[in-house]
């Protein structure tokens, strides 16, 4: 069984291993950016990709290569690549802490000798008064001395060993929170009208993708678009385009309102909200000759060229019809002069309607007009603006800030914390009554520029000990 595991242990931290893996993630990263995946699109986008490419569409949807990111494919070698990285940050995590543990290393002139950086000093000062001073200079340097009989070790910025730990442990978490994120995370599209209140549920999004252990664990609050501005300028007048009024109600209670516009989101409980496309919606009512309604909704209509103009194609009620709409704000012309932003505006609607591709109607409407269809009325009674909301829940981003924070700090140390020893060790000279001291350093990284530092400290001693030192 040890040599079973054993095995087992040596295949899992394997560097070809790792190099193989990381190499099929990044192959299959690639596929996935080239091969449209159905968790990123809209579905009449995916949809419409599909029917272009059927053969393509049917065998990437087989292999699972239009959900690659959370394919059976892509998970398990992201477990493997877990493991790897586990078995690889285990074993320097132990070698860190023992590293750490403060351990004196004392040895003899003949280790020292062989370091590339190395110094003997002679001197006529007492065994005591050299030990003193000696100390005396590392202690001003940072470093922490041990001695013995004749011998000094002495070393600064232990927590440097931990550097590449931290940095295998941090990668560890931004694994953890990629494959969690993948598989728990929800996102989705939903259409708001001013003054409108959906319930945060599936069926009310637009467009959604959902992990597949995310379980449908919609909160159910509701979401009210209170204000839409096509130009909002904030507080301190500056321009910030397209923006939306959001409130959050939960059990009768106004949780949270918010402005989102770009660059500015709004959090709630696990939740993001990002505007999207914005248009106005015109109110459109179907009643028979004594009034009643029979149909009646506010139309969707896009801006499709960025020309002020929206556009919208819709059934009327059960009629049969089809209908098309543009409209748009306009101002009546006046001799007084006035600013542009007091300039009061009114929509005009631009309406055909069709019976079976056939024109039918071709004319303008304004607010409250009305039009003969058959032996109905259709009138135009409102005006609003809509706006699409992105919204994700996805509680992996605080894992993946964790990760990248920790990447940060522990390249930090790596650079800042460096861990270094120095060695030396004080014998009486056999050819004449002087005193030998025997001094030799090293420095896990930046070897070159820690000849600097050891040199350094070398001459400072000879200072300390000038009279009599060569």
């Amino acid at each position: 069984m040890d040599f079973i595991a054993k095995k087992f242990e040596f295949f899992f931290r394997s560097r070809k291993l790792a190099i193989l893996l990381i190499s099929l993630v990044i192959f299959l990263s690639i596929i996935g950016t080239t091969i449209p995946q159905k968790s990123q699109l809209k579905a009449d986008v995916y949809n419409s990709w599909k029917n272009t490419h059927p053969e393509q569409a049917d065998i990437y949807e087989k292999i699972g290569f239009t959900n690659l990111f959370s394919s059976f494919i892509f998970l398990s070698i992201a477990f493997l690549l877990f493991i790897n990285t586990a078995f690889c940050t285990q074993n320097m995590l132990k070698g860190a802490f023992r590293k750490l543990g403060y351990y004196p290393q004392f040895q003899n002139n003949q280790y020292i000798k062989r370091l590339e950086n190395h110094s003997v000093l002679k001197t006529e000062k007492e065994h005591v008064h050299i030990i003193s001073e000696i100390n005396s200079v590392l202690k001003e340097r940072g470093y922490k001395i041990s001695e013995r009989q004749n011998c000094i070790f002495a070393q600064k910025n232990k927590l440097g060993v931990l550097g590449t730990s931290l940095f295998h442990v941090s990668i560890l978490i931004i694994i953890l929170a990629v494959v969690y994120g993948t598989t728990s995370r929800m996102e989705g599209d939903m259409r708001l009208i001013e003054g409108q209140t959906l319930s945060e549920e599936h069926k009310n999004y637009m467009f959604i993708n959902e992990g597949p252990f995310f379980n449908e664990a919609h909160f159910g609050f509701n979401i009210t678009l209170q204000n839409f501005y096509a130009n909002y300028n904030d507080e301190t007048n500056t321009p910030r385009g397209a923006s939306g009024i959001l409130s959050i109600e939960k059990n009768g209670q106004i949780e949270k309102t918010d402005i989102v516009y770009s660059n500015h989101l709004m959090d709630y409980d696990g939740y993001t909200f990002l505007g999207n496309v914005y248009g106005m919606a015109p109110l459109l009512i179907l009643r028979d000759q004594d009034g009643k309604v029979i149909s009646g909704s506010y139309i969707t209509a896009q801006d499709q060229d960025e020309s002020g103009r929206y556009v919208a194609y819709f059934d009327i009620g059960d009629t049969g019809l089809e209908g098309g709409l543009m409209v748009y704000m306009t101002t009546n012309l006046t001799s007084g002069k006035i600013m542009e932003s007091d300039a009061v505006q009114q929509p005009i609607l631009f309406l055909k309607i069709f019976d079976k591709g056939s024109e039918i109607y071709n004319g303008t409407m304004k607010l409250n007009d009305t039009v003969q269809i058959n032996n109905k009325n259709l009138g135009f009674y409102d005006i609003k603006y809509w706006s699409n909301f992105y919204i994700v829940k996805d509680r992996s981003t605080i894992f993946v800030y964790t990760g990248i924070g920790l990447i940060i700090f522990s390249l930090a140390i790596s650079f800042f914390l460096v861990p270094k020893k120095i060695w030396i060790e004080v014998v009486k000279s056999e050819t004449d009554n002087k005193t030998e001291i025997y001094i030799g350093g090293r420095a896990d990284k930046f070897k070159s520029l820690y000849e600097e530092e050891i040199g350094d400290i070398v001459n400072r001693i000879k200072e300390r000990l000038s009279n009599g030192t060569n």
